[in-house]
């Protein structure tokens, strides 16, 4: 079976095609990826990035306002908790949360935040490169490609031909020639 040259040409376009499309999207990766990196908050991947770091946010709120709680007395402090006498007086039983543990947990909050964050800057560093792998895939599919077409055989920017010299000036038919010698004697 005989190739035909419209085929090789469409090959050669289609290959330089998807060699630009493989270096925008890598490009894009990678500075999505590079954002993410600096700035993880941004780069949630999933669902359970956002809850997680929602959940974290929320209950170093929680134990804030306990904690202001706990700088009044007992009594003020399960007021606010509580909705009836029965669990009222439960919480007087059992007492308030000591500051010691109110530390713990936050720190506990603060080292789960830590952890997606770390991860979610894991993953923003893997996105940069696979998107610089990409990027470099789609350069090298263009140099093996793209020279074979004549549309980008001199590169990306066709040359520009070279400028023609500009014909010297008449001055050279303005002076008269030099008279001719006497041609030598015969003998």
């Amino acid at each position: 079976m005989e190739e035909t040259s419209w085929v090789r040409s469409l090959y050669l376009y289609l290959m330089c095609i998807v060699s630009f499309v493989l270096v925008a999207v890598g490009s894009l990766g990678a500075i999505g990826g590079l954002v993410h990196t600096v700035a993880p908050d941004l780069g949630h991947r999933d669902t359970l990035d956002r809850v997680g770091i929602g959940v974290a946010n929320i209950a170093t709120k929680v134990v804030d306002v306990v904690n202001e709680s706990q700088s009044g007395n007992d009594e003020s402090f399960c007021r606010d908790v509580t909705d009836n006498n029965d669990d009222f007086q439960a919480c007087l039983d059992d007492g308030v949360v000591s500051t010691d543990s109110m530390g713990a947990i936050q720190d506990g909050i603060s080292e789960v935040k830590s952890e997606l964050q770390s991860q979610i800057r894991n993953n923003s560093i893997d996105q940069l490169i696979r998107g610089l792998l990409l990027v470099g895939l789609g350069i090298l599919v263009f140099r093996v490609h793209g020279h074979r077409t004549e549309l980008f055989a001199d590169g990306l920017m066709p040359k520009q031909p070279l400028p023609t010299p500009a014909p010297e000036p008449a001055v050279a038919a303005l002076i008269p020639p030099p008279p001719a010698a006497d041609p030598p004697p015969v003998s």
